[in-house]
Protein backbone atom coordinates (compact mmCIF):
# COMPACT_ATOMS: atom_id res chain seq x y z
CA UNK A 1 0.00 0.00 0.00
CA UNK A 2 2.82 2.37 0.95
CA UNK A 3 4.64 1.51 -2.33
CA UNK A 4 1.50 2.22 -4.37
CA UNK A 5 0.97 5.51 -2.54
CA UNK A 6 4.61 6.42 -3.20
CA UNK A 7 4.28 5.75 -6.92
CA UNK A 8 1.14 7.86 -7.09
CA UNK A 9 2.88 10.71 -5.25
CA UNK A 10 5.95 10.56 -7.48
CA UNK A 11 3.78 10.48 -10.60
CA UNK A 12 1.74 13.43 -9.38
CA UNK A 13 4.85 15.47 -8.60
CA UNK A 14 6.37 14.62 -11.98
CA UNK A 15 3.16 15.60 -13.79
CA UNK A 16 2.98 18.80 -11.81
CA UNK A 17 6.61 19.57 -12.69
CA UNK A 18 5.89 19.13 -16.42
CA UNK A 19 2.90 21.48 -16.18
CA UNK A 20 5.00 23.97 -14.26
CA UNK A 21 7.73 23.90 -16.89
CA UNK A 22 5.21 24.60 -19.65
CA UNK A 23 3.70 27.37 -17.55
CA UNK A 24 7.12 28.92 -16.83
CA UNK A 25 7.94 28.83 -20.53
CA UNK A 26 4.77 30.81 -21.28
CA UNK A 27 5.36 33.19 -18.38
CA UNK A 28 8.92 33.89 -19.49
CA UNK A 29 7.56 35.07 -22.83
CA UNK A 30 5.03 37.25 -21.04
CA UNK A 31 7.73 38.65 -18.77
CA UNK A 32 9.82 39.63 -21.79
CA UNK A 33 6.82 41.45 -23.23
CA UNK A 34 6.20 43.23 -19.94
CA UNK A 35 9.81 44.41 -19.62
CA UNK A 36 9.73 45.62 -23.22
CA UNK A 37 6.47 47.43 -22.48
CA UNK A 38 8.01 49.14 -19.44
CA UNK A 39 11.05 50.24 -21.46
CA UNK A 40 8.77 51.65 -24.14
CA UNK A 41 6.78 53.66 -21.58
CA UNK A 42 9.88 55.39 -20.27
CA UNK A 43 11.15 56.04 -23.79
CA UNK A 44 7.84 57.54 -24.96
CA UNK A 45 7.76 59.92 -22.01
CA UNK A 46 11.28 60.75 -20.86
CA UNK A 47 11.43 62.36 -17.42
CA UNK A 48 14.36 64.63 -18.07
CA UNK A 49 12.78 66.28 -21.12
CA UNK A 50 9.39 67.08 -19.60
CA UNK A 51 9.39 70.88 -19.81
CA UNK A 52 6.60 73.38 -19.26
CA UNK A 53 4.35 74.61 -22.04
CA UNK A 54 4.64 78.40 -21.95
CA UNK A 55 1.67 80.57 -22.94
CA UNK A 56 2.34 84.23 -23.72
CA UNK A 57 0.06 87.21 -24.21
CA UNK A 58 1.27 90.76 -24.70
CA UNK A 59 4.29 90.88 -22.34
CA UNK A 60 3.13 88.17 -19.92
CA UNK A 61 4.36 84.56 -19.69
CA UNK A 62 2.74 81.60 -17.96
CA UNK A 63 4.43 78.20 -17.56
CA UNK A 64 2.14 75.18 -17.34
CA UNK A 65 2.61 71.47 -16.68
CA UNK A 66 -0.45 69.52 -17.85
CA UNK A 67 -2.53 72.66 -17.44
CA UNK A 68 -1.27 73.38 -13.91
CA UNK A 69 1.31 75.75 -12.53
CA UNK A 70 4.53 74.24 -11.24
CA UNK A 71 7.96 75.68 -10.58
CA UNK A 72 10.21 72.70 -11.15
CA UNK A 73 13.63 72.38 -9.59
CA UNK A 74 16.62 71.24 -11.59
CA UNK A 75 18.39 68.11 -10.31
CA UNK A 76 21.53 70.09 -9.52
CA UNK A 77 19.44 72.56 -7.48
CA UNK A 78 17.67 70.02 -5.26
CA UNK A 79 18.04 71.34 -1.68
CA UNK A 80 19.78 68.82 0.61
CA UNK A 81 17.13 69.20 3.33
CA UNK A 82 14.38 68.32 0.84
CA UNK A 83 16.36 65.33 -0.38
CA UNK A 84 17.03 64.00 3.12
CA UNK A 85 13.49 64.56 4.43
CA UNK A 86 11.78 62.63 1.65
CA UNK A 87 14.27 59.79 1.72
CA UNK A 88 13.91 59.48 5.51
CA UNK A 89 10.14 59.15 5.46
CA UNK A 90 9.40 57.66 2.05
CA UNK A 91 12.31 55.42 1.10
CA UNK A 92 15.23 54.92 3.53
CA UNK A 93 17.09 52.61 1.15
CA UNK A 94 16.59 54.84 -1.90
CA UNK A 95 20.29 54.94 -2.74
CA UNK A 96 20.71 51.18 -2.26
CA UNK A 97 17.87 49.58 -4.27
CA UNK A 98 17.29 49.26 -8.03
CA UNK A 99 13.75 50.60 -8.10
CA UNK A 100 11.97 48.23 -5.73
CA UNK A 101 12.87 47.20 -2.19
CA UNK A 102 11.80 43.85 -0.76
CA UNK A 103 13.23 44.84 2.62
CA UNK A 104 11.14 48.00 2.61
CA UNK A 105 7.99 46.10 1.70
CA UNK A 106 8.50 43.62 4.55
CA UNK A 107 9.32 46.41 7.00
CA UNK A 108 6.24 48.39 5.94
CA UNK A 109 4.06 45.33 6.38
CA UNK A 110 5.43 44.70 9.86
CA UNK A 111 5.15 48.33 10.98
CA UNK A 112 1.66 48.72 9.58
CA UNK A 113 0.52 45.64 11.48
CA UNK A 114 2.04 46.66 14.81
CA UNK A 115 2.06 50.45 14.73
CA UNK A 116 -0.72 52.89 15.39
CA UNK A 117 0.05 55.25 12.51
CA UNK A 118 0.03 52.70 9.66
CA UNK A 119 1.68 55.28 7.49
CA UNK A 120 4.72 53.38 6.24
CA UNK A 121 4.37 52.60 2.56
CA UNK A 122 5.96 49.70 0.72
CA UNK A 123 6.56 51.57 -2.52
CA UNK A 124 9.94 53.10 -3.19
CA UNK A 125 10.25 56.69 -4.37
CA UNK A 126 10.96 55.37 -7.86
CA UNK A 127 7.78 53.26 -7.77
CA UNK A 128 5.77 56.26 -6.64
CA UNK A 129 7.29 58.29 -9.47
CA UNK A 130 6.36 55.53 -11.92
CA UNK A 131 2.78 55.61 -10.65
CA UNK A 132 2.51 59.41 -10.80
CA UNK A 133 3.96 59.66 -14.29
CA UNK A 134 2.76 56.59 -16.14
CA UNK A 135 -0.03 54.84 -14.22
CA UNK A 136 -3.26 55.38 -12.32
CA UNK A 137 -3.86 55.10 -8.58
CA UNK A 138 -6.01 51.98 -8.79
CA UNK A 139 -5.09 49.42 -6.14
CA UNK A 140 -4.62 46.21 -8.11
CA UNK A 141 -1.85 43.62 -8.35
CA UNK A 142 -1.55 44.32 -12.08
CA UNK A 143 -0.80 47.99 -11.47
CA UNK A 144 1.71 47.06 -8.77
CA UNK A 145 3.58 44.79 -11.16
CA UNK A 146 3.60 47.48 -13.86
CA UNK A 147 4.81 49.97 -11.26
CA UNK A 148 7.80 47.78 -10.35
CA UNK A 149 8.66 47.14 -14.01
CA UNK A 150 8.60 50.85 -14.90
CA UNK A 151 10.56 51.70 -11.75
CA UNK A 152 13.25 49.23 -12.79
CA UNK A 153 13.37 50.76 -16.27
CA UNK A 154 13.64 54.27 -14.81
CA UNK A 155 16.54 53.27 -12.59
CA UNK A 156 18.47 52.16 -15.68
CA UNK A 157 17.91 55.49 -17.47
CA UNK A 158 18.33 58.12 -14.77
CA UNK A 159 20.54 58.96 -11.84
CA UNK A 160 19.14 58.80 -8.32
CA UNK A 161 19.25 62.59 -8.06
CA UNK A 162 17.24 62.96 -11.29
CA UNK A 163 14.63 60.48 -10.07
CA UNK A 164 14.26 62.13 -6.68
CA UNK A 165 14.01 65.58 -8.23
CA UNK A 166 11.33 64.41 -10.66
CA UNK A 167 9.44 62.94 -7.72
CA UNK A 168 9.42 66.10 -5.58
CA UNK A 169 8.54 68.18 -8.66
CA UNK A 170 5.45 66.08 -9.38
CA UNK A 171 4.30 65.28 -5.84
CA UNK A 172 0.85 66.58 -4.90
CA UNK A 173 0.77 68.88 -1.87
CA UNK A 174 -3.03 69.33 -1.62
CA UNK A 175 -5.06 72.41 -2.57
CA UNK A 176 -4.09 72.08 -6.24
CA UNK A 177 -0.39 72.52 -5.42
CA UNK A 178 2.15 70.36 -7.27
CA UNK A 179 5.86 70.26 -6.57
CA UNK A 180 7.95 71.20 -3.54
CA UNK A 181 8.93 74.61 -4.92
CA UNK A 182 5.31 75.64 -5.52
CA UNK A 183 4.39 74.22 -2.11
CA UNK A 184 7.10 76.28 -0.42
CA UNK A 185 6.07 79.52 -2.11
CA UNK A 186 2.33 78.91 -1.74
CA UNK A 187 2.24 77.77 1.91
CA UNK A 188 5.27 79.54 3.35
CA UNK A 189 6.13 82.38 0.98
CA UNK A 190 9.73 81.26 0.44
CA UNK A 191 11.80 79.11 -1.90
CA UNK A 192 12.48 75.45 -1.17
CA UNK A 193 16.20 76.14 -0.78
CA UNK A 194 15.44 78.53 2.10
CA UNK A 195 13.33 76.14 4.20
CA UNK A 196 14.49 75.11 7.68
CA UNK A 197 14.10 71.57 9.03
CA UNK A 198 10.71 72.24 10.61
CA UNK A 199 9.36 73.70 7.38
CA UNK A 200 10.79 70.95 5.18
CA UNK A 201 9.39 68.22 7.42
CA UNK A 202 6.00 69.97 7.54
CA UNK A 203 5.69 70.11 3.76
CA UNK A 204 7.09 66.60 3.34
CA UNK A 205 4.21 65.35 5.48
CA UNK A 206 1.57 66.27 2.91
CA UNK A 207 2.12 64.05 -0.20
CA UNK A 208 1.68 60.75 1.70
CA UNK A 209 -2.05 61.49 1.95
CA UNK A 210 -2.89 64.99 0.66
CA UNK A 211 -6.47 64.84 1.94
CA UNK A 212 -5.63 63.64 5.44
CA UNK A 213 -2.58 65.90 5.79
CA UNK A 214 -4.09 68.98 4.15
CA UNK A 215 -2.52 71.77 6.23
CA UNK A 216 -5.44 74.13 5.62
CA UNK A 217 -8.09 71.68 6.84
CA UNK A 218 -6.30 69.29 9.18
CA UNK A 219 -3.18 71.05 10.52
CA UNK A 220 -3.06 68.74 13.57
CA UNK A 221 -2.71 65.73 11.27
CA UNK A 222 0.06 67.48 9.38
CA UNK A 223 1.91 68.30 12.58
CA UNK A 224 1.60 64.72 13.81
CA UNK A 225 3.23 63.35 10.66
CA UNK A 226 5.79 66.17 10.76
CA UNK A 227 6.92 64.87 14.18
CA UNK A 228 7.33 61.42 12.70
CA UNK A 229 9.47 62.79 9.87
CA UNK A 230 11.72 64.68 12.30
CA UNK A 231 12.17 61.50 14.30
CA UNK A 232 13.03 59.58 11.10
CA UNK A 233 15.57 62.23 10.16
CA UNK A 234 17.26 61.95 13.54
CA UNK A 235 17.38 58.15 13.22
CA UNK A 236 19.15 58.46 9.89
CA UNK A 237 21.55 61.01 11.36
CA UNK A 238 20.74 63.41 8.53
CA UNK A 239 20.17 66.07 11.16
CA UNK A 240 23.10 67.00 13.33
CA UNK A 241 22.04 67.41 16.95
CA UNK A 242 18.53 67.44 18.35
CA UNK A 243 15.94 69.28 16.26
CA UNK A 244 13.02 70.84 18.06
CA UNK A 245 9.85 71.27 16.09
CA UNK A 246 9.31 74.97 15.61
CA UNK A 247 5.91 76.48 14.77
CA UNK A 248 5.34 76.73 11.03
CA UNK A 249 3.51 79.86 9.95
CA UNK A 250 1.16 79.06 7.07
CA UNK A 251 0.21 82.03 4.90
CA UNK A 252 -1.44 80.35 1.94
CA UNK A 253 -1.17 82.12 -1.41
CA UNK A 254 -3.01 80.09 -4.01
CA UNK A 255 -1.17 79.93 -7.35
CA UNK A 256 -3.47 81.63 -9.81
CA UNK A 257 -3.78 81.06 -13.53
CA UNK A 258 -5.19 84.30 -14.88
CA UNK A 259 -7.74 84.00 -17.68
CA UNK A 260 -8.16 80.20 -17.29
CA UNK A 261 -10.92 79.92 -19.93
CA UNK A 262 -8.69 81.35 -22.62
CA UNK A 263 -5.50 79.65 -21.46
CA UNK A 264 -7.16 76.20 -21.31
CA UNK A 265 -8.66 76.64 -24.77
CA UNK A 266 -5.45 77.94 -26.36
CA UNK A 267 -3.39 75.01 -25.05
CA UNK A 268 -6.06 72.59 -26.33
CA UNK A 269 -5.92 74.28 -29.74
CA UNK A 270 -2.13 73.97 -29.76
CA UNK A 271 -2.38 70.27 -28.99
CA UNK A 272 -4.96 69.69 -31.76
CA UNK A 273 -2.92 71.58 -34.34
CA UNK A 274 0.30 69.83 -33.36
CA UNK A 275 -1.50 66.50 -33.66
CA UNK A 276 -2.61 67.39 -37.20
CA UNK A 277 0.80 68.74 -38.26
CA UNK A 278 2.80 65.83 -36.89
CA UNK A 279 0.14 63.20 -37.68
CA UNK A 280 0.25 61.91 -34.12
CA UNK A 281 -2.39 61.32 -31.45
CA UNK A 282 -3.54 64.07 -29.08
CA UNK A 283 -1.65 62.58 -26.07
CA UNK A 284 1.48 62.29 -28.22
CA UNK A 285 1.06 65.90 -29.39
CA UNK A 286 0.76 67.10 -25.81
CA UNK A 287 3.88 65.13 -24.93
CA UNK A 288 5.71 66.59 -27.93
CA UNK A 289 4.97 70.15 -26.82
CA UNK A 290 6.26 69.39 -23.31
CA UNK A 291 9.37 67.62 -24.53
CA UNK A 292 10.35 70.51 -26.78
CA UNK A 293 9.53 73.36 -24.40
CA UNK A 294 6.78 74.83 -26.58
CA UNK A 295 5.99 78.53 -26.36
CA UNK A 296 2.45 79.44 -27.46
CA UNK A 297 2.07 83.09 -28.40
CA UNK A 298 -1.61 84.09 -28.27
CA UNK A 299 -3.88 86.95 -29.35
CA UNK A 300 -5.33 87.38 -25.86
CA UNK A 301 -6.42 90.93 -24.94
CA UNK A 302 -6.53 90.94 -21.11
CA UNK A 303 -8.73 94.06 -20.95
CA UNK A 304 -11.46 92.52 -23.11
CA UNK A 305 -11.08 89.17 -21.34
CA UNK A 306 -11.65 90.82 -17.95
CA UNK A 307 -14.72 92.72 -19.17
CA UNK A 308 -16.17 89.54 -20.67
CA UNK A 309 -15.53 87.50 -17.53
CA UNK A 310 -17.12 90.10 -15.31
CA UNK A 311 -20.16 90.36 -17.60
CA UNK A 312 -20.70 86.59 -17.58
CA UNK A 313 -20.25 86.44 -13.81
CA UNK A 314 -22.93 89.12 -13.35
CA UNK A 315 -25.56 87.05 -15.16
CA UNK A 316 -28.48 86.14 -12.88
CA UNK A 317 -28.63 82.55 -11.65
CA UNK A 318 -29.27 80.04 -13.19
CA UNK A 319 -28.25 81.63 -16.50
CA UNK A 320 -24.83 80.63 -17.78
CA UNK A 321 -23.01 82.25 -20.64
CA UNK A 322 -20.15 82.22 -23.10
CA UNK A 323 -18.42 84.97 -25.05
CA UNK A 324 -15.88 85.01 -27.87
CA UNK A 325 -14.14 88.11 -29.23
CA UNK A 326 -12.26 88.08 -32.54
CA UNK A 327 -10.21 90.74 -34.31
CA UNK A 328 -11.90 90.72 -37.71
CA UNK A 329 -8.74 91.61 -39.62
CA UNK A 330 -6.18 89.28 -38.05
CA UNK A 331 -8.80 86.62 -37.18
CA UNK A 332 -7.10 86.41 -33.81
CA UNK A 333 -9.31 85.38 -30.87
CA UNK A 334 -8.86 88.24 -28.42
CA UNK A 335 -11.15 86.99 -25.62
CA UNK A 336 -12.87 83.74 -24.74
CA UNK A 337 -15.01 83.07 -21.66
CA UNK A 338 -16.97 79.89 -21.06
CA UNK A 339 -17.60 79.69 -17.32
CA UNK A 340 -18.43 81.94 -14.38
CA UNK A 341 -15.73 80.30 -12.25
CA UNK A 342 -12.16 81.58 -12.40
CA UNK A 343 -10.57 78.13 -12.19
CA UNK A 344 -8.85 75.98 -14.80
CA UNK A 345 -10.34 72.73 -15.99
CA UNK A 346 -13.98 73.81 -15.92
CA UNK A 347 -16.57 73.23 -18.64
CA UNK A 348 -15.71 75.82 -21.29
CA UNK A 349 -19.01 76.61 -22.99
CA UNK A 350 -17.32 78.82 -25.56
CA UNK A 351 -15.69 75.80 -27.20
CA UNK A 352 -17.24 72.70 -25.61
CA UNK A 353 -20.98 73.42 -25.72
CA UNK A 354 -23.03 73.17 -28.89
CA UNK A 355 -26.49 74.75 -29.05
CA UNK A 356 -29.00 75.58 -31.76
CA UNK A 357 -28.07 79.04 -33.09
CA UNK A 358 -31.58 80.22 -33.93
CA UNK A 359 -31.85 83.26 -36.21
CA UNK A 360 -28.12 84.06 -36.01
CA UNK A 361 -27.74 81.48 -38.80
CA UNK A 362 -30.06 83.37 -41.20
CA UNK A 363 -27.48 85.83 -42.63
CA UNK A 364 -25.08 82.94 -43.33
CA UNK A 365 -27.38 80.19 -44.57
CA UNK A 366 -30.36 82.14 -45.92
CA UNK A 367 -29.89 85.80 -46.85
CA UNK A 368 -26.30 85.70 -48.08
CA UNK A 369 -26.94 82.87 -50.59
CA UNK A 370 -30.36 84.34 -51.52
CA UNK A 371 -29.00 87.83 -52.30
CA UNK A 372 -26.06 86.29 -54.16
CA UNK A 373 -28.28 84.11 -56.34
CA UNK A 374 -31.17 86.47 -57.05
CA UNK A 375 -29.27 89.80 -57.15
CA UNK A 376 -32.08 91.32 -55.08
CA UNK A 377 -31.60 94.34 -52.82
CA UNK A 378 -32.66 95.04 -49.24
CA UNK A 379 -35.68 96.94 -50.53
CA UNK A 380 -36.86 93.88 -52.47
CA UNK A 381 -39.88 92.21 -50.96
CA UNK A 382 -40.60 88.70 -49.68
CA UNK A 383 -43.92 87.02 -48.97
CA UNK A 384 -44.26 86.71 -45.20
CA UNK A 385 -47.57 84.85 -45.07
CA UNK A 386 -47.80 81.43 -43.37
CA UNK A 387 -45.76 78.78 -45.17
CA UNK A 388 -44.78 75.09 -44.94
CA UNK A 389 -41.96 73.14 -46.58
CA UNK A 390 -41.54 69.39 -46.07
CA UNK A 391 -43.95 69.56 -43.15
CA UNK A 392 -42.01 72.37 -41.50
CA UNK A 393 -44.39 75.27 -40.73
CA UNK A 394 -42.71 77.89 -38.57
CA UNK A 395 -44.41 80.91 -37.07
CA UNK A 396 -43.17 84.40 -36.41
CA UNK A 397 -42.53 85.77 -32.94
CA UNK A 398 -45.79 86.32 -31.02
CA UNK A 399 -47.53 84.32 -33.82
CA UNK A 400 -47.56 87.43 -35.96
CA UNK A 401 -49.07 86.96 -39.43
CA UNK A 402 -47.29 88.96 -42.11
CA UNK A 403 -47.92 90.03 -45.63
CA UNK A 404 -45.25 91.30 -47.99
CA UNK A 405 -42.12 92.64 -46.22
CA UNK A 406 -38.81 94.07 -47.35
CA UNK A 407 -35.69 91.97 -46.96
CA UNK A 408 -34.32 94.77 -44.76
CA UNK A 409 -37.21 94.43 -42.31
CA UNK A 410 -37.12 90.63 -42.48
CA UNK A 411 -33.51 90.72 -41.27
CA UNK A 412 -33.95 93.57 -38.76
CA UNK A 413 -37.00 92.07 -37.04
CA UNK A 414 -35.87 88.45 -37.50
CA UNK A 415 -39.07 87.29 -39.20
CA UNK A 416 -39.27 83.56 -39.83
CA UNK A 417 -41.78 83.04 -42.64
CA UNK A 418 -40.06 85.25 -45.24
CA UNK A 419 -36.71 83.70 -44.31
CA UNK A 420 -38.07 80.22 -45.05
CA UNK A 421 -39.39 81.37 -48.43
CA UNK A 422 -36.02 82.88 -49.29
CA UNK A 423 -34.28 79.65 -48.28
CA UNK A 424 -36.55 77.63 -50.57
CA UNK A 425 -35.15 79.65 -53.49
CA UNK A 426 -31.47 79.21 -52.58
CA UNK A 427 -31.61 75.91 -50.67
CA UNK A 428 -28.71 74.14 -52.40
CA UNK A 429 -26.63 77.33 -52.55
CA UNK A 430 -27.14 77.86 -48.83
CA UNK A 431 -25.94 74.37 -47.94
CA UNK A 432 -22.89 74.85 -50.15
CA UNK A 433 -22.15 78.26 -48.61
CA UNK A 434 -22.18 76.92 -45.05
CA UNK A 435 -19.51 74.26 -45.66
CA UNK A 436 -16.36 76.46 -45.45
CA UNK A 437 -17.30 77.45 -41.90
CA UNK A 438 -16.73 73.81 -40.87
CA UNK A 439 -19.36 73.66 -38.14
CA UNK A 440 -18.08 70.52 -36.45
CA UNK A 441 -21.46 69.14 -35.37
CA UNK A 442 -23.30 69.69 -38.66
CA UNK A 443 -25.00 66.46 -39.76
CA UNK A 444 -26.86 65.23 -42.82
CA UNK A 445 -30.09 65.85 -40.91
CA UNK A 446 -29.19 69.55 -40.89
CA UNK A 447 -29.45 69.68 -44.67
CA UNK A 448 -33.13 70.54 -44.28
CA UNK A 449 -35.54 73.47 -44.09
CA UNK A 450 -35.38 73.44 -40.28
CA UNK A 451 -31.86 74.83 -40.53
CA UNK A 452 -33.10 78.07 -42.13
CA UNK A 453 -34.09 79.25 -38.66
CA UNK A 454 -31.15 77.65 -36.85
CA UNK A 455 -32.92 74.46 -35.79
CA UNK A 456 -29.89 72.17 -35.99
CA UNK A 457 -29.62 68.68 -34.50
CA UNK A 458 -26.64 69.45 -32.27
CA UNK A 459 -25.86 73.08 -32.99
CA UNK A 460 -22.72 75.21 -33.06
CA UNK A 461 -20.29 76.46 -30.44
CA UNK A 462 -19.97 80.18 -29.66
CA UNK A 463 -16.44 80.11 -31.11
CA UNK A 464 -17.62 78.52 -34.36
CA UNK A 465 -20.50 80.95 -34.84
CA UNK A 466 -18.48 84.07 -33.97
CA UNK A 467 -15.73 82.83 -36.29
CA UNK A 468 -18.14 82.67 -39.24
CA UNK A 469 -19.21 86.30 -38.75
CA UNK A 470 -15.68 87.54 -39.49
CA UNK A 471 -16.75 87.11 -43.13
CA UNK A 472 -18.78 90.32 -42.86
CA UNK A 473 -15.67 92.29 -41.85
CA UNK A 474 -13.60 90.97 -44.74
CA UNK A 475 -15.54 91.74 -47.91
CA UNK A 476 -17.18 88.30 -48.04
CA UNK A 477 -13.93 86.39 -47.51
CA UNK A 478 -13.61 83.78 -44.73
CA UNK A 479 -10.52 82.47 -42.96
CA UNK A 480 -10.56 80.41 -39.75
CA UNK A 481 -9.71 82.31 -36.59
CA UNK A 482 -7.15 81.19 -34.03
CA UNK A 483 -6.15 81.89 -30.45
CA UNK A 484 -2.55 81.20 -31.46
CA UNK A 485 -0.19 83.55 -33.27
CA UNK A 486 2.76 81.15 -33.24
CA UNK A 487 4.02 77.96 -31.60
CA UNK A 488 7.79 77.75 -31.25
CA UNK A 489 9.87 74.92 -29.81
CA UNK A 490 13.54 74.17 -29.31
CA UNK A 491 13.47 73.03 -32.94
CA UNK A 492 12.16 76.32 -34.34
CA UNK A 493 8.74 77.62 -35.40
CA UNK A 494 6.22 74.81 -35.42
CA UNK A 495 3.17 76.84 -36.44
CA UNK A 496 2.32 80.36 -37.54
CA UNK A 497 -1.26 81.56 -37.92
CA UNK A 498 -1.77 82.52 -41.54
CA UNK A 499 -4.88 83.57 -43.45
CA UNK A 500 -6.14 81.18 -46.12
CA UNK A 501 -9.32 82.73 -47.45
CA UNK A 502 -12.43 81.29 -49.05
CA UNK A 503 -14.74 83.63 -50.93
CA UNK A 504 -18.17 83.04 -49.46
CA UNK A 505 -20.05 85.66 -51.49
CA UNK A 506 -19.37 88.74 -53.56
CA UNK A 507 -18.45 92.21 -52.30
CA UNK A 508 -21.88 93.46 -53.37
CA UNK A 509 -23.66 90.80 -51.32
CA UNK A 510 -21.40 91.46 -48.35
CA UNK A 511 -22.21 95.16 -48.39
CA UNK A 512 -25.94 94.41 -48.48
CA UNK A 513 -25.60 92.04 -45.55
CA UNK A 514 -23.60 94.58 -43.55
CA UNK A 515 -26.38 97.12 -44.08
CA UNK A 516 -28.94 94.53 -43.05
CA UNK A 517 -27.01 93.83 -39.84
CA UNK A 518 -26.71 97.56 -39.18
CA UNK A 519 -30.51 97.83 -39.42
CA UNK A 520 -30.76 95.17 -36.70
CA UNK A 521 -28.91 97.59 -34.41
CA UNK A 522 -30.55 100.87 -35.44
CA UNK A 523 -34.20 99.84 -35.36
CA UNK A 524 -34.42 96.04 -35.08
CA UNK A 525 -34.00 93.38 -32.41
CA UNK A 526 -30.49 94.56 -31.45
CA UNK A 527 -31.28 98.23 -30.92
CA UNK A 528 -30.48 98.07 -27.17
CA UNK A 529 -26.86 97.46 -28.13
CA UNK A 530 -26.58 100.34 -30.58
CA UNK A 531 -23.54 102.60 -30.23
CA UNK A 532 -23.62 105.70 -32.37
CA UNK A 533 -19.92 106.42 -31.86
CA UNK A 534 -18.76 103.41 -33.88
CA UNK A 535 -17.90 103.89 -37.55
CA UNK A 536 -19.82 100.67 -38.15
CA UNK A 537 -22.01 98.56 -35.90
CA UNK A 538 -24.10 95.56 -36.86
CA UNK A 539 -25.25 92.26 -35.50
CA UNK A 540 -27.87 89.54 -35.36
CA UNK A 541 -29.93 88.17 -32.50
CA UNK A 542 -31.06 84.58 -32.21
CA UNK A 543 -33.54 83.01 -29.82
CA UNK A 544 -34.55 79.35 -30.03
CA UNK A 545 -37.92 77.79 -29.30
CA UNK A 546 -39.32 78.58 -25.86
CA UNK A 547 -36.48 81.09 -25.31
CA UNK A 548 -34.02 78.39 -24.24
CA UNK A 549 -31.00 79.83 -26.06
CA UNK A 550 -30.23 83.53 -26.39
CA UNK A 551 -27.59 84.45 -28.97
CA UNK A 552 -26.12 87.62 -30.34
CA UNK A 553 -23.19 88.10 -32.68
CA UNK A 554 -22.21 91.72 -33.12
CA UNK A 555 -19.68 93.68 -35.14
CA UNK A 556 -18.25 96.96 -33.91
CA UNK A 557 -15.88 98.54 -36.37
CA UNK A 558 -13.56 95.59 -37.16
CA UNK A 559 -14.20 93.60 -34.01
CA UNK A 560 -16.58 90.64 -33.86
CA UNK A 561 -18.08 89.46 -30.57
CA UNK A 562 -20.42 86.52 -30.10
CA UNK A 563 -22.39 85.66 -26.97
CA UNK A 564 -24.64 82.80 -25.87
CA UNK A 565 -26.82 82.77 -22.77
CA UNK A 566 -28.86 79.88 -21.42
CA UNK A 567 -28.66 76.88 -19.12
CA UNK A 568 -26.77 73.60 -19.50
CA UNK A 569 -30.03 71.73 -19.01
CA UNK A 570 -32.18 73.78 -21.41
CA UNK A 571 -35.00 75.78 -19.85
CA UNK A 572 -37.07 78.78 -20.87
CA UNK A 573 -36.00 82.35 -20.09
CA UNK A 574 -38.87 84.41 -21.56
CA UNK A 575 -38.29 87.58 -19.53
CA UNK A 576 -34.55 87.73 -20.28
CA UNK A 577 -35.09 86.86 -23.96
CA UNK A 578 -37.77 89.54 -24.42
CA UNK A 579 -35.44 92.12 -22.86
CA UNK A 580 -32.59 90.93 -25.14
CA UNK A 581 -30.28 90.36 -22.19
CA UNK A 582 -27.69 88.90 -24.54
CA UNK A 583 -27.50 92.16 -26.50
CA UNK A 584 -27.07 94.29 -23.39
CA UNK A 585 -24.42 91.91 -22.05
CA UNK A 586 -22.54 92.06 -25.36
CA UNK A 587 -22.66 95.87 -25.33
CA UNK A 588 -21.13 95.97 -21.84
CA UNK A 589 -18.17 93.92 -23.11
CA UNK A 590 -17.37 95.68 -26.40
CA UNK A 591 -18.05 99.18 -24.97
Amino acid sequence: MRITTGYVLVFTLAFGLVLTLFSVRDQLGLATELFTWAERQTEDRPLASYQPITVTYQKERLELYDGLRRNDLAANALPPKVEQAFIAIEDRRFYQHDGYDITGILRAFTENQTGNDKGQGGSTITQQLARMTYLSNEKTYTRKIKEILIATALEKKYSKKELLTAYVNQAYFSNNIYGIEMAATSYLGKHAKDLNWSEVSYLAAIPNNPSLYNPLRFPKNTEKRQQRIIKALQQTKAVSGKVRRQPVQISFQKPVIRYPDYIDASVSEAIRKTSALKKISLPQAKQYLHEHGAVIQTYLDPAEQIRAKQAIQKLPSPIEGAYVGIDGKTRGVTALVGNKLNVSGQLNRAVQSYRQPGSTLKPLLVYGPYLEKTKKTLSSRLDGSPVCFDGYCPQNSSNRVLGSVTIADAIAYSYNTPALRAFSVSFSEGLKTIRPFRFSQWTDEDNSYNSALGGLKYGVSPLELTNSYTTFVNDGLYSPSSMIRTITTDQGTLLRHTLSTDRIWSSRTNQLLRQGLRNVMTYGTGRLGYDGTASYIGGKTGTTNDNKDMWFVGIKDQHVGGIWLGADLPRAFPVEANSTLQVKTWASIVQ
